[in-house]
């Protein structure tokens, strides 16, 4: 729950930054370069784009402490980039 209120807490930032410029495509932008890294960060840390065997190895080679650590990141991750991505699509739908 908390990783979702600090992604609130970056749309409402990129919000009010795009308020003060009275430009709010600065508000897809922004949430949206944020969703972006988020989920690219997170595929990374996860194995995403592994191939098969390689991520085969990596999974026999770390323990489960190790693997449950990474997954936790992953998600923390992905629930902080999940509002930024949702707030940056309604937005971008909005603003057209």
């Amino acid at each position: 729950m908390k990783k979702l209120i600090i992604g609130l807490s970056i749309v409402v930032v990129a919000l009010i930054i795009s308020f003060i410029s009275s430009d709010f495509t600065l508000l897809y932008k922004i949430t949206g370069a944020i969703a972006i890294i988020s989920l690219i960060v997170s595929a990374l840390l996860s194995g995403a784009f592994l191939d098969g065997d390689r991520l085969g190895r990596n999974l026999q080679s770390e323990s489960k402490e190790d693997r449950n650590q990474r997954f936790s990141l992953t998600n923390s991750i992905l629930l902080i980039g999940l509002p930024n991505l949702l707030i940056s699509v309604v937005s971008y739908f909005l603003m057209k």
